[in-house]
């Protein structure tokens, strides 16, 4: 994983892209326009990370992991206090 920080650009990203190698994620997307020198620069900010595809689809497999272990879970407890099988 590399994590670019804050960044800007002239265009709203997307909030993800997938290359033949790669998946960026942009995330927390703010507008903004700043004046420089007189002139009103708009664009956005946003958090920015690159992930090689194995990473991203390691990351992604565990977390969807681990919310099929929370759901399973929150579903017995309900069952527990419903009285039900």
């Amino acid at each position: 994983m590399t994590d670019y920080g804050k960044v800007c650009g002239a265009s709203r990203p997307q909030e993800i892209e997938i290359t033949a190698t790669s998946v960026f994620i942009a995330s927390n997307i703010e507008e903004y326009t700043e004046e420089i020198d007189g002139e009103t620069i708009s664009g956005f900010k946003y958090d920015y990370v690159g992930y090689t595809k194995d990473e991203y689809l390691s990351t992604v497999a565990i977390a969807n992991a681990n919310a099929i272990k929370e759901l399973a879970d929150e579903l017995a407890a309900a069952k527990i206090l419903l009285g039900v099988e």
